[in-house]
């Protein structure tokens, strides 16, 4: 009976949670909604509405941004590790470091809160229900450490892949005569629409250069930013060629000519490799529809023939 209570209490517990915060989350939204049509409308004479779901992401930024200045959870270093993987993923540190602690803020309590229903539902032992709500506890935690994973290789793809091209660009622009601030300016314009990464790690690089005082200092933060080898040998280059006064036009088709080779070299061993990563699927799944394929026929005659033969045999009695 106390074990029905409980179960009884923590659904309606969750469920109550669950609406107060869905309440909350629709009043801020509809208040912002409507103030901030009011602003779009009085800007450009017309209504637009903004952008769906962020009402949600702003409290969730506030959240975090609680939660960082008051030094809750996560040490200065931990902090400090996120700042690089978000910096790394293309995104600003400071913005998006807010938004990732509120997140993994939430999902801690929202999948500890599901885990707990779950272990209550369907299991009865107490080390069950512990194993469950760990884990939605470690889910809560490692979920969005996962989801900026993805998106951190996904951007140092974008990178590895433009990075040539755009070091074709700068040649371009430097043997034209243009400065290095107005050649970075001038690539990250060209390249915003093809391989919008790369825009963005030129823009940063820009950026540095017109605020700190050091330029080596911005090709340093560049090339850590990035994360990615190429970038990093564009950074030096670079930082070399302001310390020694070289030209760059020679250099950057050197260091362009390079990247290609390696990403010719890196697709030349994916395709020697592909035979051994095919065995696996062709063992798996297509071996045994040639099987059924080639042999279902002659297995099924068998047994027709067998079952022919067994019918046409005179019964045995003892």
């Amino acid at each position: 009976m106390p074990d029905k209570v409980t179960l009884v209490a923590v659904i309606m517990a969750g469920i109550v949670l669950l609406v107060g915060l869905s309440a909350f989350l629709l009043i801020q939204e509809a208040r912002r909604r409507d103030l901030q049509a009011h602003i779009m409308q009085t800007i450009w004479g017309r209504p637009v509405s903004p952008p769906a779901f962020s009402g949600l992401v702003r409290y969730l930024h506030t959240l975090g941004d609680r939660v960082l200045r008051g030094g809750w959870f996560y040490p200065e270093r931990d902090l400090e590790h996120f700042q690089n993987m978000i910096a790394a993923a293309g995104y600003n540190p400071r913005r998006a470091l807010p938004l990732l602690l509120g997140t993994k803020l939430m999902l801690i309590f929202l999948f500890s809160a599901i885990g707990l229903i779950l272990a209550s539902v369907f299991f009865h032992t107490a080390s069950a229900r512990f194993f469950v709500v760990g884990t939605g506890l470690g889910a809560g935690i490692y979920v969005p450490n996962l989801m900026l994973s993805a998106l951190r290789r996904s951007h140092e793809a974008a990178l590895q892949r433009g990075t040539p091209d755009a070091l074709d660009l700068l040649v371009v622009c430097s043997e034209a005569g243009m400065g290095l601030e107005s050649a970075l300016e001038r690539v990250a314009q060209e390249m915003r629409h093809s391989n919008r990464a790369v825009a963005i790690a030129l823009s940063g690089l820009l950026d540095d250069l017109r605020i700190l005082p050091d330029r080596r200092e911005a090709f340093q933060n560049f090339g850590r930013r990035s994360g990615v080898g190429g970038l990093q040998r564009l950074a030096t280059l670079l930082a070399q060629a302001l310390q020694f006064g070289t030209p760059l036009g020679q250099a950057l088709r050197a260091v362009a000519a390079e990247l290609r080779r390696e990403r010719a070299n890196k697709l030349e061993e994916r395709a020697v490799k592909l035979p051994a990563k095919l065995l696996f699927p062709m063992v798996l799944f297509i071996m045994p529809s040639l099987f059924v394929i080639v042999g279902g026929s002659t297995f099924l005659r068998l047994i027709d023939l067998l079952w022919g033969i067994a019918h046409k045999l005179p019964p045995i009695h003892p």
